[in-house]
């Protein structure tokens, strides 16, 4: 039976198999936990647990609540949704993360079929996009979603665009325009450049364009994208979400020396999209001179690169749009304003929605000469097919490095021993994993966190990751005085995330013997106060706040708190054993054993030493004391549970 032409298939059947292909090939990230900074925006972030308060991410109040990524409303709204519906499931948010990128292939295939391109084509440039190693980063971390999310959202705009350009369905689809990328702005400021794509789009691509209605597509366009400008600009008081972070590496360097190493991070992207070679999940910033040989070599090659796509504007070829649309896509990226991270994988998923076009152009070039060549034209799929099996397996390999803390932060390291951040997140993995029964612990594992955290402190003194390393390394040895030390110094060195350090700080403070005790409590008072004033919807401040509250002995500010932390995030188990020692500490075992009873979903990720001694705690104190009801309402720290039998 005669082989069948690529052009003879359904279109949507090829289609259909390009967006199961980039289904499959994440389809293991569904068994990974949560990494990186999903602790912060998704688990930890108890707004995400309070639809009713959604209105403030309108104005500047949840950002000033220290809301996560609150200056990306689109962003936030979704994670409330997709919590609300899948809780803290790990895997559903994955399937998420995926169901995205299938939508942004999707999106990507429209947008080209719609311009006319030929399906094997679309094809081939959707299924590069598809496979790309670089994107494993950001499909496999689940608070990455917002690039996918503004990808998704600013295709969709731009296809909308063509078909109002071409006056289909009158002020609809501009209406949609508006929307849409105000959405897409809304979710990622990357998005900010889709408006330019469109235009370069139009103005120098391969495509044969009907006369445009240019003035209203610009007003749509630019519209939508003030609209989230001015949005952020309310939220945050600058044009940069990252303008009050004045501790970044990016802000303390000289700007050029910033940009001359930004010229050699963009290079690298381009490197990295072709050849699959330096992924990494640690990126160590640095300075550069444009005196250096790598900067004037990449200035050069991305500065020729621009000059010719210019000069052959006129040609309109797939050239002069992928060089100059790829460049669009990487300027908000380009450290022209300071950011957290200099340089990241995940940064280049939206420019590469161009660069596979370009990709896919050269790689059916290459299959069509092949074909002639030797005349078999199988041949033609070949180097496309070589291409997407390469980058496809990198990709997988790669999204296993994403797949817990611990393996993350030990690959982070081996790709970059001098780092801080690596020596220090790790440090407190190793710790925690070294901690045993009334401070003790494995010895070799509390050596290796030691040298972690010594290490990061010689790396990085001035910030506050290495600083937090010793301190709780200190607190795991009961050195409580340089405990102290070390989290005032990471308090003083923060630019985000305070609320951990603060809780902590209270609770080491009020053990510090050096320190007279009135001093201790209004030290811890004032933390705290700190601490729930400035992170109302920080579940850890409720919960710290709550068990030093317990430990001074009052019981209904220590109740309040509890119920907030179950509130903010009801997995905690450690919340719920709390609440439950604080039942059993006020004799009300009848509501000790309620919270006990409904707790059985949290017990397997509870500490199986602390099961044990909490279910003894709680059968001898039904036998000592039956029938003591408390006034306070205790059964409300019970998690919900339809079990009977613990």
């Amino acid at each position: 039976m005669a082989a069948l032409e690529p052009s003879t298939l359904p279109p949507r059947l090829v289609m259909g198999g390009v967006l199961v292909l980039a289904a499959l090939l994440y389809l293991p990230t569904l068994g990974f936990a949560f990494v990186y900074d999903d602790h912060w925006t998704l688990l930890a972030n108890g707004f995400l647990r309070c639809p009713e308060d959604l209105a403030l991410l309108l104005g500047p109040g949840a950002h000033a609540a220290h809301v996560p990524d609150a200056f990306r409303p689109s962003a936030v709204a979704f994670d409330m949704l997709t919590y609300q519906v899948f809780g803290a499931h790990a895997h559903w948010h994955h399937a998420t993360s995926v169901l995205l990128h299938v939508l942004v292939c999707a999106g990507l295939w429209r947008w080209l079929a719609a311009r006319g391109v030929a399906m094997p084509m679309v094809a081939t440039i959707v299924a590069v996009f598809a496979t790309l190693a670089i994107h494993a980063e950001t499909v496999a971390v689940i608070s990455y979603r917002e690039d996918l999310l503004a990808a998704a959202l600013g295709l969709e705009a731009m296809i909308r665009a063509d078909r109002a350009a071409s006056n289909q369905g009158g002020a609809r689809p501009w209406l949609a325009v508006v929307a849409l990328q105000m959405l897409a702005c809304a979710a990622k400021s990357n998005a900010v450049v889709f408006p330019a794509l469109w235009v370069l789009s139009r103005w120098c691509g391969p495509w044969r364009i009907v006369p445009t209605r240019w003035w209203p597509a610009t007003s749509a366009w630019a519209l939508g994208t003030a609209i989230a400008i001015g949005h952020q600009w309310v939220v945050v008081g600058d044009v940069s979400p990252y303008a009050d972070q004045v501790g970044i590496h990016a802000a303390a360097w000289p700007r050029a020396a910033v940009l001359a190493r930004s010229v050699q991070i963009h290079l690298a992207y381009v490197q990295q999209m072709l050849v699959p070679w330096g992924l990494s999940p640690e990126y160590v910033d640095r300075p550069a001179s444009w005196g250096e040989p790598a900067t004037l070599f990449a200035a050069a090659a991305l500065g020729l690169a621009a000059a010719h796509a210019i000069a052959t504007r006129s040609r309109r070829s797939t050239w002069t749009f992928v060089a100059l649309g790829t460049m669009a896509l990487w300027l908000p990226t380009a450290n022209l304003v300071p950011m957290p991270n200099m340089r990241a994988d995940r940064f280049a998923y939206v420019p590469s929605l161009v660069a596979c076009v370009g990709v896919g152009v050269a790689l059916v070039a290459a299959g069509n000469a092949l074909a002639r060549r030797f005349a078999r034209p199988l041949l033609a799929f070949a180097p496309a097919i070589a291409f997407v099996v390469v980058q496809g397996a990198v990709a997988q390999a790669t999204a296993t490095t994403y797949k817990t803390d611990g393996r993350l932060w030990e690959v982070a390291l081996r790709r970059a021993p001098d780092s801080a951040r690596a020596h220090a997140l790790l440090g407190e993995i190793v710790l925690s994993n070294a901690r045993g029964d009334e401070g003790g612990g494995d010895p070799a594992l509390l050596a290796r966190a030691s040298a972690h955290c010594r290490r990061a402190l010689a790396l990085a003194p001035d910030d506050a990751l290495p600083h937090l390393c010793a301190a709780r390394l200190a607190v795991a040895g009961k050195r409580w005085s340089i405990a102290l030390v070390h989290f005032e110094a990471a308090l003083a060195r923060a630019r985000a995330r305070e609320d951990r350090i603060l809780t902590a700080l209270a609770s080491v403070t009020l053990d510090v013997p050096e320190i007279p005790y009135p001093e201790r409590r209004a030290r811890v008072d004032a933390l705290l106060s700190r601490a729930e004033r400035e992170f109302p919807y920080a579940s850890e401040v409720a919960a710290a706040a709550g068990r030093l509250e317990h430990r001074l002995g009052h019981a209904e500010r220590a109740f309040t708190l509890y119920r907030r932390a179950r509130k903010l995030r009801p997995e905690r188990w450690d919340v719920v054993f709390w609440g439950l020692e604080l039942a059993l500490d006020l004799g009300d075992s009848s509501a000790a054993w309620t919270i006990w009873r409904g707790a059985r979903d949290l017990l397997p990720d509870a500490d199986p030493k602390w099961v044990d001694a909490t279910r003894r705690r709680v059968y001898d104190g039904l036998r000592s004391f039956p029938n003591r009801p408390h006034p306070l309402p205790l059964t409300e720290l019970a998690p919900e549970s339809s079990s009977d039998d613990p």
